[in-house]
């Protein structure tokens, strides 16, 4: 993505999140008074998208602010710095990491933030996000996960579906009013096994576990 026009970086507190809540959880376990941190998150739905026309998958690539902040953190570790607390980042580190290398390749995607079955958030997501109009007859549920189940505990919902280019409508790109950035890349399916091995190419647990059911259950096609 070369078009990213990322600039004026600074790190501000975050105060009434919408998506991002920090709780703690205290209880009793075999005698012995436990604590655990967790955040509540909203679900999320994601889909694995082929486009027959074209014998590709249907990625979006996105900056993910959160992976250049971690990769920021490692270049800027100093030896002897204590590793047993996660500590908070702050204004006065520099900003050392390569926008690009904080690209990711991931699932359409999105969270559940409407009282709407998920196949209709899930359709909005492509539509939005890949500009693809796909009935909600052609998305096929294939499981449901829990993610981050140290921190978070969401549930995200995993649709499958076929589209072809006559349900392209536009170009997605994501919701432009809020500042999206969002490129559609294709992957075409006989380069899906290379791609999922190569490590210089950031992407997420969800997508690799999409693409192994995929391979799992249509090897044979």
């Amino acid at each position: 993505m070369d078009d990213l026009a990322i600039n004026d970086m600074k790190i501000v507190p975050c105060v009434n999140s919408k998506y991002v809540q920090p709780s703690r959880l205290q209880f009793n376990q075999n005698g012995i008074i436990r604590e655990w941190d967790y955040i509540n998150v909203h679900d999320s739905v994601a889909a694995l998208l082929l486009n027959t026309t074209r014998d590709a998958f249907i990625l979006v690539k996105q900056f993910r602010p959160a992976v250049y902040m971690h990769q920021n953190r490692k270049l800027n570790e100093r030896e002897g710095d204590d590793k047993s607390t996660v500590n908070q980042d702050f204004t006065s580190e520099p900003f050392k990491a390569a926008i690009n290398d904080a690209v990711t390749y991931e699932l359409c995607a999105g969270i559940v933030d409407k009282s709407i079955p998920l196949k209709s958030v899930m359709k909005e997501e492509i539509l939005e996000e890949c500009g693809y109009n796909v009935p909600e007859s052609h998305l096929s549920k294939v499981f449901s996960a829990w993610g981050s189940v140290g921190f978070a505990g969401s549930l995200q919902t995993l649709f499958f579906a076929e589209v072809t280019d006559d349900m392209k409508v536009n170009e997605g790109g994501g919701n432009g009013s809020e500042g999206e950035k969002i490129e559609v890349y294709y992957l075409p399916r006989k380069n899906v096994l290379h791609f999922l091995f190569d490590e210089n190419l950031p992407k997420p647990p969800s997508l690799l576990a999409a693409f192994f059911w995929y391979l799992n259950t249509h090897h044979s096609k």
